[in-house]
């Protein structure tokens, strides 16, 4: 009984400085990625942004283009817009990723809370086709009336299923369309987010862009690959990963297949495990590990307030982006 006892106060007093830990790294990333979205912010020439009314899906609001001056290494080396278009209505480019910090459950408290805390809301990969944008995304949200949680746990993680859980594409627009309902500022999917453009890892060879530009192609290719492949939500996270994906875990994951792709040239590469691309920390891929990543680097920052304008109470979409490339 003794060593029964001993065993399990041992595994008690670990558990708990796991859960401090987690608890006190999970802060320290927090502060980093306040610190970076705030001076970013602080970047941005506020006096001199641009406000225009803007009309969608038959809701009205307002929108502030904020510029942000490019100044780092990555952001200079960048050779592309932060806008596909010259209006500056497609936020984004090939390859892009969005993510935002809160969990798509504000209705539900305390998990609300956890899962932004921890984990972040959400990830997304966006490409285009005949000019229009699409997502690339892994949601789980099962029909449990039909479905269980064991069918997707038991499951190989690709091919032959009728699960709803996927690796998908959407030519929805969720993050800049706004809808009637109330749900954060009732019109849009979350209050705040941010776009991270992967960085050249290839700047010191002499055909740096041509190979960016492989690199960013395919990663698009892998996340097509997933989803033709209908490869399932990963509800375990940490476990059972080599054909299964949450988020997060699909954008580090199909960059690193990328990268060991065209640099490496491993033409059949594939992610089996955890991402060894923007997860700088090795384990669970979180939506702060992507921002933090050196991977990484933010390019926009969007965030949704009501403001007082001219007396009226009015909804603002306010876009921090790095100024246009000069050609």
């Amino acid at each position: 009984m003794k060593i029964i006892k001993r065993i399990l106060k041992t595994i008690l007093i670990l558990s708990l400085m796991g859960i401090v830990y987690s608890f006190f790294f999970t802060t320290y990333e927090h502060f980093k990625v306040n610190k970076m979205i705030n001076d970013f912010k602080k970047r941005g020439d506020i006096k001199n942004a641009l406000i225009i009314d803007v009309s969608k899906n038959g809701l009205s609001y307002k929108r502030r283009y904020v510029n942000v001056p490019r100044e780092t290494k990555h952001e200079i080396n960048d050779k592309r817009n932060v806008f596909y278009d010259n209006d500056k209505n497609q936020l984004g480019m090939d390859g892009d990723i969005f993510v935002t910090r809160k969990s798509p459950f504000p209705e539900k408290f305390l998990i609300h809370q956890f899962v932004s805390y921890y984990y972040g809301g959400h990830a997304a990969l966006l490409h285009y086709k005949n000019d229009r944008q699409y997502f690339i995304e892994s949601t789980g949200f099962p029909d449990w009336e039909s479905e269980s949680l064991f069918d997707y746990i038991f499951h190989k993680g690709y091919g032959d299923h009728d699960l709803t859980s996927t690796v998908y594409e959407t030519g929805y627009n969720s993050w800049q369309t706004p809808r009637s309902g109330n749900y954060y500022y009732d019109y849009f999917y979350r209050d705040k987010y941010i776009g991270l453009r992967p960085v050249n890892l290839f700047s010191d060879l002499d055909n740096s862009d041509e190979l960016y530009n492989e690199y960013i192609e395919e990663a698009i290719n892998m996340a097509k690959l997933k989803v033709e492949n209908e490869h399932l939500y990963n509800f375990l996270f940490f476990l059972n990963m080599k054909n299964k994906y949450y988020c997060t875990d699909l954008m580090g994951r199909v960059y690193e297949e990328a990268y060991e792709r065209v640099f490496n040239e491993k033409e059949g590469y594939h992610s089996k495990g955890y991402a060894k691309k923007m997860n700088d920390d090795g384990f669970i891929t979180s939506v702060n590990d992507l921002i933090l990543s050196k991977d990484t680097f933010i390019h926009f920052y969007v965030e949704i307030n009501e403001e007082v304008i001219d007396g009226v109470k009015t909804i603002v979409e306010s876009i921090y982006y790095l100024e246009d490339v000069e050609w």
